[in-house]
């Protein structure tokens, strides 16, 4: 199954992205994710325990290149809910592309509320990744809590701030900021 925009396609991530994801999940962009494998082979192994999982794990391209990644996790058809996460834009290329990242969210919760029928999509975000908690605020998702010391890293523990949107919030208010957005910034960079 593949998803696809105006700017970007979702295609299902597979073993064979296992360098290019673990090289992205490497990088100093990703230190506010959730650290895991560490070598090429770790890497794939992740990959086929979310394929058994039913995960909804994508590769983001743009302009024909693998540039990012994006999934719908811990998918509930009885609560009709999911996890959205392991958003990372690697390529430096196409870093600061905010059209990249926004449409590929569109595609994702359009999948999920149109297709899959969910009611609810949550996260987790780090308490120090200020931006994206902002910027979530602003799409329309609720802060529904706060999960404390909920990671370690580097020797300190940090707190998750979880949040969420329904299928309404969505439609009515999420997809139309982030169309405009990728509408508005597709235009910026095109000059």
């Amino acid at each position: 199954m593949e998803l696809k925009g105006k700017l970007t396609a979702l295609r299902p991530l597979t073993i064979d992205d296992a360098p290019i994801t673990l090289k992205w999940r490497l990088s100093e962009r990703a230190r506010l994710l959730n650290r895991g494998a560490e070598t090429v082979e770790q890497q794939k192994s992740w990959i086929a325990a979310r394929e058994k999982a039913g995960d909804l794990n994508f590769i983001i391209e743009y302009q024909q290149s693998s540039v990012g990644m994006i999934a719908l996790h811990d998918i509930s058809t009885m609560h009709r809910n999911a996890i959205i996460g392991r958003l990372l834009i690697g390529e430096q290329s196409a870093v600061g592309n905010a059209p990249v990242s926004f449409e590929a969210e569109v595609l994702l919760l359009d999948y999920a509320f149109e297709t899959l029928g969910l009611h609810k999509i949550y996260g987790d975000i780090r308490e120090d990744n200020k931006g994206i908690i902002k910027l979530r605020s602003y799409l329309g998702y609720h802060q529904d809590g706060i999960l404390r010391d909920y990671i370690y890293d580097n020797g300190q523990y940090i707190s998750g701030v979880i949040v969420s949107i329904l299928e309404n919030e969505y439609w009515e208010i999420c997809r139309p900021k982030l169309i405009s957005m990728i509408n508005l910034l597709s235009q910026y960079s095109s000059k």
